[in-house]
């Protein structure tokens, strides 16, 4: 089989690519923050717009990352892309924040949005603490198992996982408009108050829809495994993403059909589980709720997966650069895989289940911490359009230079949002403390190297 110089194993094809972008991105996303997203936006264009609207700006992205994956077809994906584009120093604090922050906090959300969804199809209410973090741990636990016995094996679960809950949504989408609209004149009893817009408001809206399509990047990681990745990782990106924003938008405008806003706005905000429990009621009938909750946690498991398939090739990458330990090169004999990276970075998401337990508090700190590695990343595409204006593109970003100049003014002004924003600020300000412990790291690194 053939393999990279570090012994990496091209055994992916597209399929295996679309399903590793598709299936890292519709996670619990699509369950738990369409509630948050409804009860801050004044009327129904607004939510569509908005999940539509976004999910075109991180389709700006996936352009650049594929011309960015097709130039650089190597394990490491957006740590070789920022390395080849603003040098070693910029990729490393964008690999620190990765291996800190961006990994293990979505895999951590997501392994307790799993823990949560098994107790409750298990009927354990109320669920102790100490039941939901095991589960939630051992759910890494068996991911991070699977994808050390191979890539083929993680590609396999990513695969099934992804067809099934793509499948399962469709399903809830085509029952929910196939069937009359529900009337709920027995229900108004109460007066919905519609929300205001706000600054406030509007970036917390855009927070949620962000962490719904957040693991887009996910699959250049896996450059090194595909069998023919200059065509495969492009073609992967922009297929698997465009798959997910209209699964989003489809579900957006079902939930919607079923479940009015005027009734979304009269739900517990603290019950993110509550619009797609009614949803599904309405589209199932009253027993849904099991089917629900298993279709939560399949897609959780799915999303969570390739956070172990593929992230700890950065990892792998960065070893390789001596900006790691050594260790974190190692690869698996038999199985080619980089067995001490993933355990590695396994670790360090059961740490953030125990000690970060908040789903909310997760979702913000990741997705402060990726934007800033997304801006930086996209604007190495014009970078290297100018430094490198000879080199190979077996693909070209399409709408360059607007497509990747809109996707880094937004991340920008959503980053600076975030800072200036009261109740957003305190986790914003975590990634970045985080990000400035890379300075003393890099230098404590590269003083060891030289000596």
């Amino acid at each position: 089989m053939a393999s990279d110089a570090g012994g990496l194993q091209r055994r992916l094809g597209l399929p295996s690519a679309i399903a590793i972008t598709t299936g890292g991105v519709i996670g619990s996303g699509i369950f738990l923050t369409p509630l948050g997203v409804a009860q801050s936006l004044p009327s129904e264009p607004w939510i569509h717009v908005l999940w539509l609207a976004l999910g075109a700006i991180c389709l700006c992205g996936a352009f650049a990352y594929a011309e960015l994956a097709a130039m650089f077809p190597e394990a490491g994906g957006q740590y070789a892309f920022l390395r080849e584009a603003w040098g070693r120093l910029p990729a490393f604090l964008w690999g620190w924040v990765f291996f800190w922050i961006i990994t293990p906090g979505s895999i951590a959300a997501l392994a307790v949005a799993f823990a949560r969804a098994v107790v409750q199809l298990g009927s354990v209410q109320p669920a102790p603490e100490w039941l939901v973090l095991g589960i939630a741990c051992g759910m890494i636990a068996v991911l991070a198992t699977v994808n050390g016995i191979g890539v083929a094996a993680g590609a396999r679960l990513q695969n099934v996982a992804t067809i099934a809950k793509v499948g399962a949504l469709a399903l809830l989408v085509v029952a929910a408009f196939a069937a009359p609209a529900p009337s709920y004149a027995s229900l108004a009893s109460t007066t919905a108050v519609v929300p205001e817009i706000t600054f406030a408001s509007v970036l917390t809206a855009f927070v949620w829809v962000f962490w719904a399509y957040e693991g887009w990047y996910e699959l250049p990681f896996n450059a090194a495994e595909l069998r023919r990745p200059e065509r495969d990782v492009p073609r992967g990106l922009i297929l698997g993403l465009c798959i997910v924003v209209v699964v989003y938008v489809a579900v957006q405008a079902a939930y919607l059909r079923m479940v009015p806003l005027t009734k979304q706005l009269q739900l517990p905000s603290s019950d993110a589980q509550a619009l797609p429990a009614r949803a599904f009621a309405v589209a199932f009938g009253p027993g849904a709720d099991a089917w629900l909750l298993a279709l939560l946690a399949l897609s959780v498991l799915g999303s969570a997966n390739p956070g172990l398939l593929s992230s700890p090739r950065a990892f792998y990458a960065m070893a390789q650069d001596g900006l790691l330990p050594r260790a974190l090169v190692a690869v698996h004999p038999k199985s080619g895989t980089p067995v001490v990276a993933i355990l590695v970075q396994a670790a360090t998401a059961a740490l953030q289940v125990v000690v970060l337990q908040s789903f909310r508090d997760l979702t913000e700190f990741v997705v402060f911490a990726s934007f800033l590695g997304y801006a930086l990343t996209v604007a190495g595409v014009v970078r290297l359009r100018r430094t490198r204006p000879l080199a190979v593109r077996p693909y070209r970003c399409a709408g360059y230079p607007w497509t990747p100049l809109l996707f880094v003014a937004t991340a920008l002004a959503f980053v600076v949002g975030l800072l200036a924003d009261p109740v957003q600020r305190t986790n914003a300000c975590y990634g970045l403390i985080i990000l400035a412990t890379g300075l003393p790291a890099y230098a404590w690194i590269t003083r060891r190297r030289k000596r």
